[in-house]
């Protein structure tokens, strides 16, 4: 925690009450930046389990896809598989963005635009299915990993700003005004001190006449 205190231009009460606005105003601004970054901290951690989640579903995926492909490429050939490739139904992958607690995230939605109208085996329809899943939930990943970078990005800002409120500005104001209202107090008391020697002098020089 900073000790040191604020470097004032002047030392007067009217800089005392700005300095204890100052100080209500950095006070609220931490408790609503912390608040922030617990309800981010809540937003990554519900991100990072869709991402563990759309992995795991990734190499399910992946590992069905490269059996069967396998099992087409014995049955039916490698110029088969290049037929069906041709016939594979082409689609628009649209970009976006969403919003997660004021942070811009992207948005990626797969459209398809067209079908194939060759009749092909159903082991290779079933790999072209396979295929559809593997490419939606690889965009799908990709979405919520980039969601997850840009809120830990943003949960790292908030962490510093909010360590820098709490461990160095707010403690060196309450020093300054801890400092300057027992400077005020003691002139205060000299005030009260030299004002009873004045009487007390005064009440002499009338006694002696």
């Amino acid at each position: 925690m900073s000790t040191e205190a604020i470097k004032l231009p002047r030392v007067t009460k009217i800089e005392l009450i700005r300095l204890r606005r100052r100080l209500a105003l950095t006070r609220r601004l931490h408790r609503i930046l912390k608040d922030r970054m617990t309800l981010l901290v809540q937003e990554f951690y519900i991100t990072l389990r869709h991402v563990i989640e759309l992995r795991r579903r990734l190499n399910n995926y992946l590992s069905e896809t490269y059996a069967q492909y396998y099992r087409v490429l014995r049955l039916y050939g490698r110029e088969s598989l290049l037929i069906s490739a041709s016939t594979v139904k082409t689609n628009n992958v649209l970009f976006g963005t969403r919003t997660v607690m004021g942070i811009a995230v992207p948005l990626i939605e797969v459209e398809e635009v067209s079908k194939s109208s060759i009749t092909l085996p159903l082991e290779i329809v079933n790999i072209q299915l396979k295929k559809k899943e593997l490419i939606e939930t690889i965009i799908e990943l990709a979405e919520y990993e980039k969601a997850l970078y840009l809120i830990g990005r943003e949960v790292a800002r908030l962490r510093r700003r909010v360590q820098m409120l709490e461990k160095i500005l707010i403690p060196r104001l309450t020093n300054t005004i801890r400092y300057l209202t027992m400077k005020f107090d003691e002139i205060e008391r000299e005030e009260k001190v030299r004002s009873i020697k004045i009487k007390a002098i005064l009440s002499a020089r009338e006694f002696l006449q």
